[in-house]
């Protein structure tokens, strides 16, 4: 996917801004055991966050014009399936917020 592609479907859909807040508190949820998201996404998180942060690159970054395409391909693909998540995260929310608890 050229990178000219990626641009303009992050530019046509704003929607994946509002998702970013709720992506770190689908984390935290996570983290504290309350939200249990899809091993592949935890794996596809962790595999991203590696990735992004690893010197080692399947196109060197010093490569002027292409050099960082790798990491934005790699990046969108990993954020559109995380971004599911979040949607599912979402409902769940509304759930768990919804019920009401008779004491």
């Amino acid at each position: 996917m050229k990178a000219k592609t990626i641009i303009n479907i992050v530019s046509k859909d704003k929607s994946f801004l509002t998702k970013i807040p709720q992506l770190f508190k689908m984390l935290r949820q996570s983290l504290q055991g309350k939200y249990k998201p899809g091993r592949n996404n935890i794996f596809i998180f962790s595999f991203l966050m590696l990735y992004l942060l690893s010197p080692i690159d399947l196109i060197p970054d010093f490569i002027i014009g292409i050099g960082f395409l790798d990491d934005i391909t790699i990046a969108f693909f990993a954020l559109n399936k995380l971004f599911r998540e979040v949607d599912k995260f979402t409902e769940w929310q509304k759930k768990k917020d919804s019920v009401i608890t008779i004491e």
